[in-house]
């Protein structure tokens, strides 16, 4: 008996003792962390919520970065903040032009029949906190210069794409409102205004917005090029490594945007085929369809695909890989016949391409994400840099991961990786991200910097 306790002793003992991770002495390693810099679109200016707002870039995985190279030499790191809580973030809509919008928040309201009543079941779709936002207002707040004259080592603008890094005037009146509200001069540059801090350590995670505008379109239309992304993505590496004091430093590739929420969450509840009719209503529609000239369009009693329009403005039935996007209006489905037919009008009313990514163009997408990987892989290796391989490490959430005993996986809402607008990091992936940073920069440069403590960094937040 006395031996049986002494060995759960021991194990007790033993597993209160058991080394942390962090349990070094931190240090640079061959890296120099005096002044970072980082470059790179929404992902890296903390937006979240569908919108920019003070507390998500403080929150953004490069000031977590900043706050643990500190711990080893690192200087201070200044954001352009926007000082609003409520948020700013674009909209653009087709025919509708451009509007303003707060940031998102998810409400618990009841799902609604198509008379309006509470029908048992509750939605989480977001909503806007302020459901007609004063445009004046957040105009106001977009334009508004940082309390802070800058310069700033946070150089992330959402929206931009690889191109967009060296457009003289980009930060004009006339350019991207993000980058104009704190841009050294309206001629300036991002890489200019970037390159001018001479850092002695620097990240770029930019591309993203290279498929990313296309696939949020519902289009693969918008695909940068893979020869123009190859030129101005070198042109920015080689412009940084050699600039005055920064030849280290940390290239992330671009994540499979067609995995993340704002792609998956609509489909997984919402079939391709939920089209369920008798034989009456079969014939009915393949007269109607016809009548309006789409005889190709075959209707059969049972379960039958919803009609979409396509980029060329084709009518065609949905294929099972197609994927709702988020936006999808849902209630135009269940109560006016969006991807059949109108009752009211007696017509046929196929669904927007604007709302649907088909499988052709997710396979364009797919192609134009492994070029620009690979022309990031090749940068990395040639000049020496640390790598952070998003795309893999992004894949391997599906499945799901554990961290200090918070699990975390892609799924809308619930997963705890992604924010309300399905696209972006909520803070606590944004700190899952730059642990991710930090393995690649402790390889390369043989750093000892302590990881980033998730805990401390709130997931979704409910009213």
């Amino acid at each position: 008996m006395k031996k049986l306790l002494y060995i759960l002793f021991s194990i007790v003992i033993l597993a209160g003792c058991e080394p942390k991770i962090d349990e070094f002495s931190p240090d640079p390693g061959a890296a120099n962390f005096t002044t970072y810099v980082a470059i790179g679109n929404s992902l890296t200016a903390g937006f979240t919520d569908g919108a920019l707002y003070t507390s998500g870039q403080e929150n953004s995985y490069p000031n977590m970065l900043a706050e643990q190279f500190k711990l080893v030499g690192g200087g201070d790191f200044n954001q352009p903040y926007i000082n609003t809580e409520n948020g700013v973030g674009i909209v653009v809509t087709p025919g509708k032009g451009i509007y303003l919008v707060t940031k998102m928040i998810l409400k618990l309201v009841p799902d609604k029949d198509c008379s309006g009543q509470p029908i048992g079941t509750v939605s989480l779709k977001p909503e806007y906190i302020v459901p007609n936002p004063d445009q004046a207002t957040l105009a106001g707040q977009l334009s508004a210069r940082p309390t802070d004259p800058g310069p700033y080592n946070n150089m992330g603008v959402p929206g931009m794409n690889v191109k967009e890094l060296f457009i003289p005037g980009y930060g004009s009146p006339y350019g991207n409102p993000f980058f104009a509200r704190f841009a050294s001069g309206i001629y300036s540059t991002v890489f200019q205004d970037a390159v001018a801090q001479n850092p002695t350590f620097f990240s770029l995670w930019i591309g993203n917005n290279d498929v990313l505008t296309s696939a949020l379109a519902g289009t693969d239309a918008l695909i940068t090029p893979v020869d123009t992304f190859a030129l101005y993505y070198n042109i920015a590496v080689l412009g940084l490594v050699n600039a005055t004091s920064a030849p280290k430093g940390v290239l992330a590739n671009i994540p499979d945007v067609t995995s993340i929420p704002f792609f998956t969450t609509i489909s997984a509840q919402l079939p391709y085929d939920n089209v369920v009719l008798n034989a009456e209503q079969a014939a009915g529609l393949n007269f109607l369809y016809t009548m309006y000239g789409h005889p190709d369009i075959v209707w059969k009693e049972g379960k039958n695909p919803f009609v979409i329009t396509t980029t060329t403005g084709d009518w065609v039935q949905m294929e099972p890989e197609d994927l709702f996007l988020l936006t999808l209006p849902t209630d135009s489905i269940k109560c006016r016949g969006m991807g059949i037919a109108d009752p009211v009008l007696k017509r046929p009313y196929p669904i927007p391409g604007m709302f649907v990514l088909q499988k052709s163009e997710q396979t364009n997408i797919q192609n134009a994400i492994l070029a620009f990987n690979q022309i990031i892989a090749n940068a990395a290796q040639t000049n020496g840099l640390a790598f952070a391989d998003m795309h893999t490490y992004m894949k391997s959430f599906a499945a799901g991961m554990v961290f200090d005993g918070i699990k975390m996986n892609t799924r809308f809402v619930s997963g705890g990786l992604f924010s309300t607008d399905g696209v972006h990091l909520c803070p606590r992936g944004y700190a899952v991200a730059a642990n991710h940073f930090i393995d690649a920069i402790n390889g390369q440069y043989a750093s000892k910097i302590p990881y980033v403590d998730i805990t401390k960094y709130p997931g979704l937040k409910f009213p």
